[in-house]
């Protein structure tokens, strides 16, 4: 946790409301999102207990797992609500947005989705959509894992994202007194007071993925027992389907709360880019399943991990440049951590000429900032600046003083040309700006085929010697 941060969850728990952290919404909000709550059953992964979903605020759907039995037929009744969803986006050309309540849902979703996508299929109706599913849930929280994506996000740090509340981050897991913290009713004295009172009148802890131990003991497990001594299915397959909207519901109204107040937080700037990337990664995976379509094998091998993981790193330095290039608040933050310093311009000097490797003098502005915040850089770093976001700068000296900090900076891009100059990136002295890291030119590297990686990462298995031991 950052120092900002911290100030700000003290000034929390002392002023009782929450403060914010940002001053806009850095990841995109669907305007028709697909709201999951999920239920998990002790078990399997793939036996969910119920799942409540859909489109509507006033009109959830709820799929209820028999207590005893297949469960075929009720993921497949959710394959097909999941599937249509998927398929009016790809129709619309848009990219679909799973919204959950918490972290754990996110990763209950991807148990199920590891294992539903590698069921066989066979005659049985509904068994092709519900690998498809599979397929889909595995997707979505492939796509959670990569920073400023927006295709599955849970609702819990979605808020935290732009409000601090003065309770401890794993309280803030609660999505009922994390909402009261944020957005109190009117009768209440502070954030605070309705946190507390919202979880004194709860009969039951939140739902998802797992359910409150006194709701399954005095509720829940009454009924499975009526089934196991062989009452009426039907019966108790109804009576199961009504307690468990009663006890969902809540949640499903506090996951369309959090949504209205995250649309009232205006959109960044640059979230529209990585909405549009968002689009391309859906039409991409539609275009796999029409002409491959294959499900993604139980155990990742060594390469696709390696392109993994150095995609979700320059996601995350992308991701980080762009919110602090946007929002204010960002910066603040960048700042008290040293990643970011502001201050006015003292000099400019536009008629600084630098010799490149073949001689040519290349046009190279110089400015001089005067800071007091922490300069925790080196000489050679390359900044960037909110007011110019294609330009670059290159610290050429750090000049520290009891005073202030001098920093002189050299301008490497977005300039222009002695010739057609840009001038709008040369600052007035007295302007103040505020610069912070920029993030390097990134290409991904070039990995290893399948059959140059050893048999021990996943590549081809070694050649066994013949009985002679020769090897030929």
């Amino acid at each position: 946790m950052s120092l900002l941060a911290s100030l700000l969850r003290t000034r929390a728990a002392s002023t009782g409301r929450a403060e914010a952290a940002c001053r806009l919404r850095h990841l995109h909000l669907s305007d028709r999102p697909l709201m999951l709550i999920a239920l998990n059953r002790t078990g399997p992964a793939a036996r969910p207990l119920a799942v409540m979903l859909g489109t509507d605020p006033c009109r959830p759907q709820l799929h209820t797992a028999p207590p005893s039995g297949s469960n075929a037929p009720t993921l497949a009744a959710l394959a097909q609500t999941v599937i249509a969803y998927i398929d009016t986006c790809r129709h619309t050309g848009d990219a679909p947005q799973i919204l959950v309540p918490n972290p754990k849902s996110v990763e209950y979703l991807k148990e199920l989705g590891d294992d539903l996508r590698l069921r066989r299929t066979n005659e049985m109706p509904g068994s092709r959509a519900i690998q498809r599913l599979g397929h889909w849930f595995t997707y979505l929280t492939d796509r959670a894992d990569i920073p400023g994506a927006a295709a599955l996000i849970a609702m819990t740090d979605f808020l935290g994202m732009h409000w601090i509340t003065g309770q401890s981050p794993l309280e803030d897991e609660d999505l009922a007194t994390l909402l009261a913290w944020i957005d109190p009713p009117r009768q209440a004295a502070s954030g605070r007071e309705a946190a507390d009172q919202a979880e004194a009148s709860a009969t039951y802890r939140p739902p998802g993925p797992a359910t409150d131990a006194a709701f399954d003991n005095y509720e829940l497990a009454p009924l499975l027992q009526a089934d196991a001594r062989g009452q009426d299915q039907t019966s108790v397959l109804q009576a199961l389907h009504s307690l468990l909207a009663r006890y969902m519901q809540p949640t499903w109204d506090l996951m369309w709360h959090a949504y209205a107040l995250l649309q009232t937080v205006p959109e960044a700037p640059s979230t529209a880019r990585r909405w549009d990337q968002e689009r391309t990664a859906f039409a991409d995976e539609c275009t796999y399943l029409a002409q491959d379509g294959r499900p993604r094998p139980a155990h990742e091998q060594a390469v696709a991990t390696a392109v993994r993981l150095a995609t979700m790193e320059h996601a995350d330095t992308l991701f980080a440049a762009e919110r602090a290039a946007d929002d204010p608040f960002v910066r603040a933050e960048l700042r008290t951590s040293g990643q970011a310093f502001a201050g006015p311009v003292i000099t400019v000097d536009t008629q600084h000429l630098r010799r490149g490797l073949t001689g040519r003098a290349l046009w190279r502005p110089r400015l001089t900032v005067s800071t007091r915040d922490p300069v925790l850089m080196e000489p050679g770093q390359l900044l960037a600046c909110h007011t110019h976001r294609n330009a670059r700068y290159k610290i050429s000296e750090i000049t520290p003083s009891t005073d202030a900090t001098v920093v002189e900076l050299e301008i490497t891009a977005g300039m222009g040309t002695v010739a057609r100059p840009n001038d709008t990136v040369l600052p007035e002295p007295g302007t103040q700006l505020v610069f912070t890291l920029a993030p390097d030119y990134y290409r991904m590297p070039e990995f290893p085929t399948r059959a140059q990686t050893p048999w021990t990462h996943g590549g081809p298995p070694p050649e066994h010697p013949n009985e002679n031991g020769d090897g030929e």
